[in-house]
């Protein structure tokens, strides 16, 4: 199969830039989209996360535009919530479950269950919306409502033919990315491992003040890592390296980037994946 991945805004988050690479200076709020991905071409699409409810649930705080609201976001294609076969969360922070209540219950939520430890474990507080894990709570209680996947044991999992969920872990325990046939290689929904491509994978070693905080930051093709992980450092560098390995990288709060051979080379500003390809210069 070959599917095209539509990026869906569900409105900005404010965040920190230091959280987006390990080692920036903190003290600059900078404002990075919550998006979702709408999987389409195979049997029935598939949601991969689904934003916030609410500014409220945020720290920093978020602004929701007109057009941006759940529905208006799938009805762009022509989906409705009840058209979707399943959605999957690549874990479960508020900036990504909180439209889950607006899909019916015949609709799975598709988690990893090493996910629902993190989230229900409280090492992470406010990260977790009270409202969001309610809702999964329900979701527990409701037969056909909730999938569990146990990546993290048994090894990838496909939910059509060529759409696969692999465990993750580094951003949280129990993340999951989601891998995608494309007619031009596959793509990598990749969550939260990444929050800014090129800071991430085009850093130069002679940056001195985020080699203070970096593992082997001297050392050839060693990403950098975001600063918002509950894992170690060896999972983080991992989870990133592996990725690297797809065409595309389709993270949940920046454009999306083209590799070859590992190494970013552009930047797809379009709505779709694959389409055209923006040049990076000097990758």
């Amino acid at each position: 199969m070959n599917y095209q991945i539509h990026r869906l805004n569900f409105g900005s988050v404010i965040i920190d830039a230091s959280q987006q690479v390990r080692g920036r200076a903190p003290g600059t709020s900078v404002a990075v989209p919550a998006q979702g991905y709408l999987i389409v071409g195979g049997p029935a699409p598939i949601l991969v996360d689904a934003g916030y409810r609410d500014p409220s649930v945020l720290g920093r705080g978020g602004q929701v535009a007109e057009g941006q609201g759940f529905e208006e976001q799938l009805a762009r294609y022509g989906i409705t919530p009840s058209d979707l076969s399943s959605v999957v969360v690549t874990h479960l922070h508020r900036d990504h479950a909180g439209h889950l209540d607006k899909v019916p219950m015949s609709v799975p939520v598709v988690v990893n269950r090493s996910e629902m430890s993190c989230a229900f474990s409280g090492v992470q507080g406010l990260a977790y919306a009270k409202k969001d894990l309610a809702h999964i709570l329900e979701r527990m209680y409701t037969p056909g409502a909730l999938r569990y996947l146990d990546l993290d044991h048994s090894g990838p999992i496909e939910l059509q033919p060529g759409i696969s969920c692999h465990a993750s872990r580094g951003h949280t325990a129990g993340s999951l990315s989601v891998v995608v046939d494309t007619a031009e290689g596959q793509a990598c929904l990749c969550g939260d491992l990444i929050y800014d491509i090129e800071a991430s994978l085009l850093r130069h070693p002679d940056e001195t003040a985020m080699a203070q905080l970096q593992p082997c930051a001297f050392a050839v093709g060693e990403p950098a890592l975001t600063n918002n992980f509950t894992t170690s450092v060896l999972e983080e560098l991992g989870a990133i390296k592996k990725i690297t390995q797809y065409r595309y990288i389709l993270p949940a709060h920046d454009t999306p980037g083209a590799l070859r051979n590992g190494t970013l080379v552009g930047r797809v500003h379009g709505p779709t994946v694959p389409g055209p390809i923006s040049p990076i210069s000097g990758a």
